[in-house]
């Protein structure tokens, strides 16, 4: 490490990053959440794909940065590699959606704490379920985000498949040059792009890392249409990314397992009436998966009505 770097918060050596389109009613909570950092980034930018309900006016009356891209031009990956170019003097790149709510005034501090390692490449913060969220919203997030941190490298691939590169760029910070040493995130995807590339850091490697002490609050109340449509996706995802795909072998059952501790988690509360409907959430996720997985098969049209990105299909 270079004695400047050294002597200078990481934080000032990060830039923030969030994609936006019609963000309005949540930039309260995040233009909160940057004024409360101790450690403040070098930038926050905002990529903005064509807002129409003050999202532009917000972010700039706020002194933040924006950058607008036509909506056809947005991608998860695409959006994310021109976030790397516009950001050419920051050693860390940080990544939130819009809709996410970093808590408390250390979260970009925790965030990139993991770096002091110069093996880890990629740190992924701890989502919690906003106020209100039901059962399946809430064991989603206790799930995918423990309290106990995690870190994996290539060996663990074997072992543990997708859940060694699993990760979610609504909260996620990445070392730049590891970053572009593996040549960004892959543009031709529906979504996964973080896990993707975590994949590949893996390879090159790279160490992946879980803080929970870095926190936000993001989550979503999936309808049963919604699942289905969101696991046609992530079935598409493991069909076209070949590495994905041989790792998601390695935890063949792990949908079970989720399946049976969604059941518990409603039994244990004693929402009997919502069994139900779990076991529906649980068809319908299955089935979007399969379909997606053989998406070859599928005429374009029917790709865009199945998928939740509807605009991948189009481009």
């Amino acid at each position: 490490m270079r004695s400047d770097q050294a002597a200078s918060p990481r934080g000032a050596r990060a830039s923030v990053v969030i994609p936006t389109l019609n963000a309005a009613r949540h930039l309260p909570d995040l233009v909160a959440a940057f004024a409360r950092l101790a450690d403040r980034p070098a930038r926050v930018l905002f990529i903005d794909s064509g807002s129409s309900d003050g999202t532009v006016e917000q972010v700039r009356a706020a002194g933040h940065v924006l950058h607008a891209i036509a909506r056809a031009d947005f991608g998860h990956g695409r959006t994310r590699n021109l976030a790397v170019r516009l950001c050419p003097d920051s050693d860390y790149i940080v990544y939130l959606t819009q809709d996410a709510r970093p808590q408390g005034d250390n979260w970009l501090t925790e965030l990139l704490a993991p770096f002091d390692d110069e093996r880890v490449a990629l740190v992924y913060g701890r989502q919690l379920p906003r106020p209100g969220a039901g059962p399946a919203e809430r064991y989603a997030r206790e799930f995918n985000y423990p309290a106990q941190p995690d870190r994996t490298v290539l060996a663990d691939v074997g072992v543990r498949g997708v859940k060694a590169v699993y990760c979610s760029n609504s909260f996620a910070a990445y070392r730049r040059a590891a970053l572009e040493a593996v040549g960004g995130f892959p543009e031709l995807l529906p979504l996964g792009e973080d896990m993707s590339v975590a994949l590949r850091l893996l390879q090159r490697g790279h160490a992946r890392v879980y803080q929970p002490l870095a926190l936000a609050v993001h989550s979503h109340d999936y309808g049963v249409v919604d699942e289905f449509k969101r696991y046609f996706d992530i079935g598409t995802l493991m069909a076209m990314d070949a590495g994905l795909q041989r790792a998601s072998l390695a935890t063949a059952g792990e949908g079970w397992r989720y399946a049976r501790g969604e059941f518990a988690l409603a039994w244990r509360e004693g929402r009997i009436l919502l069994l139900p409907l779990t076991g529906l959430r649980i068809v319908a996720k299955a089935a979007g998966f399969a379909l997606g997985r053989r998406y070859r098969l599928l005429p374009q049209r029917w790709r865009r009505r199945l998928s939740m990105h509807r605009y991948f299909w189009s481009v």
